[in-house]
């Protein structure tokens, strides 16, 4: 229990006649067979809850002649609620083996056997100090178990522990234990059977009882974690499938999440699983209107397709150098983890993934390397210490990896995958099989949807901007002659677009006075670094506005945004309906954070220096040398 946890009392629950007769049949079974016993006066004490026994899916029609998705009730099941116990219990971080990698260790043998526990938690004692805190009340009285219940927090990683410990020596080498189901495999039948027989004996050892009525023995194949194994590698549970397959579309924000739920568990046998859930996804995104088009219907049904479609998936071979085959299209990534046995190549993993807005940005080569460091690192734990061939449709991106002066970006993704002992080849497009026709088909729909924001008139090609502003499209034959004349021309310029992207201002003082002046007032270009400095008598909003229109706006031109602190000489109305007026977007710098305007703070810095070099002693003259 954690420190200082106060013992919890809770009363019984009511219940009617029906459920008060199934707890009663419960109680009466678990005397008999000596689970519990009764007790008196105990300070721990949790309620009886009587719950629906749910087991699967299912597809009804409702009232309306609708087909509903339902789970299947197949009964009541009767148990304690210990949630106010757990949460006074220590928790038991015992870790529970990877699923993907107890199915790869299992799989790809001729021979198996399958033996399942008899009320597997029942099978541990509670120690005798600690029975009380399990005390239970119902209508016929307060009773404690001598052996472990469910709904306990611990009780998971306990029963875990147990069986690892029982087969400690066999684990990975003959079987592979979940729980308590207990998996035995086999090279060949006589090595199966022996296997069958080593571990018979340790459960008579440990007596460790099974239930025969789901035990399975010497077969081809088996549902081990709602998988299918057998020798050529891993498949999907079809009885799920065809569950999930025969599911209606989806009204409700529930349902759509329990569907992607029963999806994303066979997610590794879907080569483009995010992409192809993407518009159901966004059904689930916070204030998203729940609209069901025809989008998110043809993401249900292809998920459902690929479901029941599912190929067959190996175990990775460690003696074999491992192949990941990468693609990037405009709004997703793919990798396909595989290797070669007698040179027919088979898959061990897909992996897929949505871009966000950020890297839809990136250029065609900066997402081609975000899918391989996205496979690699997925893939970590298949690829490190092993020798790997990459293949891409990107000839360029081999060389990328060689050059000196990419951007940090680059740079960053090229040493994690200096890590990996890799060689990168060249592969065609059409040759590429992880990402299928559909991905570049939707590429080119992409293309086509962008067309849209152009329109013809004669004799002029205009394009409809994202800022709303319509602008000629520029033949590329006349391109070089109007460069020409905006660059070369004695009395012409060209001033860069980001010339007077943002400027930053800011006051200093208040400085002894100088003719009437106590402040100074500083604006800063954050590209050129150019410095506009005024004195002030007040550092009022009236002189900010005067500043930025005389010293700022008529010389230098307006500024996309403008950084200041949050004095109310810079958050008032009448500067904020200047900069609309102007369309200037206003930062304003986190407080106590000088570094946020730090060319601006850098600047007041500089001019407080020269000034105490050039004012006399009494530093009354400072308005008079700020000019100077």
């Amino acid at each position: 229990m954690e420190e200082e946890a106060k013992p919890i009392r809770q009363p019984q629950r009511r219940l009617n006649p029906h459920l008060q007769e199934m707890v009663r049949t419960e109680v009466l079974k678990l005397l008999q067979v000596g689970i519990i016993y009764p007790i008196s006066d105990c300070p721990w004490v949790s309620p009886t809850q009587v719950v629906p026994k749910k087991s699967g899916i299912t597809v009804v029609q409702n009232e309306k002649g609708e087909e509903i998705a339902t789970r299947l009730t197949s009964g009541w099941r009767v148990c304690i609620d210990y949630r106010k116990l757990n949460v006074v219990t220590r928790k038991d971080h015992f870790p529970f083996p990877f699923i993907d990698q107890v199915l790869e260790r299992v799989s790809g043998h001729p021979f198996y056997c399958f033996l399942d526990g008899y009320l597997g938690y029942f099978q541990i004692e509670i120690d005798v100090e600690d029975q009380e805190k399990t005390t239970f009340t119902c209508l016929f009285g307060t009773y404690a178990y001598r052996r472990m219940p469910f709904g306990l927090c611990n009780a998971p990683t306990t029963f875990q522990r147990c069986m690892l410990s029982i087969f400690s020596d066999m684990v990975e080498r003959i079987m592979e234990v979940f729980m308590d189901d207990i998996t035995i495999y086999g090279g060949t039948f006589e090595e199966c059977l022996v296997n069958l027989e080593a571990v018979l004996k340790r459960c008579i050892e440990k007596d460790l009882v099974l239930n025969w009525e789901k035990c399975h023995f010497i077969v081809r194949q088996g549902i081990v974690l709602g998988h299918i194994i057998f020798e050529k590698g891993i498949e999907v549970d079809k009885a799920k499938v065809e569950l999930i397959a025969k599911l209606p579309s989806s009204t409700t924000v529930e349902g759509v999440r329990q569907f992607l739920g029963h999806a994303g568990f066979y997610r590794r046998f879907i080569q483009y699983f995010s992409k192809l859930s993407r518009p159901l996804y966004e059904l689930l995104a916070k204030d998203a209107k729940f609209v069901w088009d025809e989008r998110c219907q043809k993401s249900f049904d292809q998920l459902k397709q690929f479901l029941t479609t599912a190929p067959i998936v190996r175990a990775p071979n460690w003696q074999l150098p491992f192949e990941v085959m990468c693609d990037a299209s405009d709004f997703a990534i793919g990798a396909v983890l595989g290797q070669r046995e007698d040179g027919k190549p088979y898959v061990i993993y897909y992996a897929s993934k949505t871009l966000n807005e950020a890297q839809r940005n990136y250029t065609t080569i900066e997402k081609e390397l975000l899918a391989v460091v996205f496979a690699l690192d997925k893939l970590r734990a298949y690829l490190v210490g092993s020798f790997i061939i990459v293949f891409t449709d990107h000839s360029a991106l081999k060389y990328l990896l060689t050059k000196q002066d990419a951007k940090a970006r680059l740079i960053r993704w090229i040493l994690l995958l200096q890590e990996f002992d890799l060689q990168i080849r060249d592969k065609k497009g059409v040759e590429n099989v992880v990402v299928p026709s559909e991905w570049k088909v939707q590429d080119k729909k992409h293309f086509f949807a962008k067309i849209h924001a152009y329109y013809w008139e004669e004799p002029f090609l205009f394009k409809y901007c994202a800022d709303q502003i319509i602008r000629k499209c520029v033949p590329e034959e006349e391109q070089q002659a109007i460069l020409s004349h905006c660059h070369e021309n004695a009395c012409e310029g060209y001033f860069a677009s980001q010339k007077t992207v943002m400027k930053g201002i800011d006051f200093m003082g208040p400085f002894p006075m100088s003719f009437g002046n106590s402040y100074i007032l500083v604006g800063v270009d954050y590209v050129s670094k150019w410095v506009e400095a005024i004195p002030c008598k007040h550092n009022d909003h009236r002189v900010v506005l005067k500043f930025l229109k005389e010293n700022i706006f008529s010389r230098f031109g307006v500024p996309k945004a403008i950084i200041s602190d949050g004095g109310t000489h810079f958050c008032n109305k009448p500067f904020e309906t200047l900069l609309t007026k102007y369309g200037v977007k206003h930062k304003v710098a986190t407080p106590y954070h000088p570094q946020t305007s730090g060319k601006v703070e850098l600047a007041n810095k500089e001019i407080k220096n020269i000034l105490m070099k050039v004012v006399i002693t009494s530093r009354k003259d400072w308005s008079i040398k700020l000019h100077d």
